[in-house]
C-alpha cells in the first residue's frame, strides 16, 4: 500500500506528466512558437504560477524525462542487498518500477515526432544529469563488482536499460504475450544468458 508520500510524490510525477505531454500536443499542433506557458497552462488546466511550480520554462516541459528520477534509480540500486548479483539487482529494479516507466515509452513517439520538426529541441536534453546518474549508477556497480571493473559496470548498465526499454517496447506493441514483469524476466534472461 502506498504512504502518503509516496501518494502524492505519485500525484506530483502525474501532474507534472500532464502538463508536459500538454505542451508536446499544442507544440506538434499548433507549432512551437504557440506552446506558451500561457497556452500550456490552460490546455493542462492549472494556472501559470502552478506551472512554475513543476518547470522553470516552457522549454523544460518540451524535453523527455526519464522515466524514473535520477535520485530514485541511484537509491533504489544503492538500498539492493550488496550480496545480490547485479544483473539480479538491476532486475528487480527493472520490474518494481515497470509501471513508472510505461507511460514514459508510451509517449516517446510524440517526443520522437516534436525532435524531427524541432531539432533545435535536442540541444535542450538534460545531458548532464544524464550523464552524472550513469557515472553515480557506474560507480555503484563498480563497488559490488570489485575495482577494475568499471568497463563491466558499465557495460552491465547499459545491457540493464536496453533489456528493460526492449520489455517495454515489445510490451506497449502488442504483438507479445505476457505481463511487462515477464518479459522483463525474458529480456534479463537474454542478458544473462548472452543473448545466444
Amino acid at each position: 500500500m502506498e504512504s502518503p508520500k509516496e501518494r502524492r510524490e505519485r500525484r506530483r510525477a502525474d501532474k507534472r506528466h500532464a502538463i508536459r505531454m500538454a505542451a508536446v500536443r499544442i507544440a506538434l499542433d499548433q507549432g512551437l512558437e504557440a506552446a506558451t506557458v500561457e497556452a500550456i497552462s490552460a490546455a493542462a488546466d492549472i494556472s501559470p504560477r502552478t506551472f512554475f511550480n513543476y518547470f522553470a520554462s516552457k522549454d523544460d516541459a518540451l524535453v523527455m524525462e526519464g522515466p524514473v528520477a535520477p535520485q530514485e534509480m541511484i537509491s533504489a540500486l544503492a538500498e539492493r542487498p550488496a550480496d545480490e548479483p547485479v544483473l539480479s539487482s538491476m532486475r528487480a529494479i527493472a520490474k518494481e518500477r515497470a509501471e513508472q516507466i510505461m507511460p514514459v515509452f508510451a509517449d516517446m513517439e510524440q517526443f520522437q515526432e516534436l525532435l524531427r520538426r524541432h531539432p533545435e529541441l535536442a540541444a535542450r536534453r538534460v545531458v548532464d544529469d544524464q550523464q552524472k546518474v550513469m557515472e553515480s549508477m557506474v560507480e555503484l556497480i563498480t563497488a559490488r563488482l570489485g575495482t577494475g571493473e568499471r568497463l563491466r559496470a558499465r557495460l552491465v548498465l547499459i545491457a540493464t536499460f536496453g533489456a528493460t526499454f526492449s520489455a517495454v517496447q515489445e510490451f506497449l506493441g502488442g504483438t507479445t504475450e505476457g505481463s511487462i514483469e515477464e518479459l522483463i524476466d525474458r529480456a534479463f534472461d537474454l542478458v544473462e544468458g548472452g543473448l545466444t
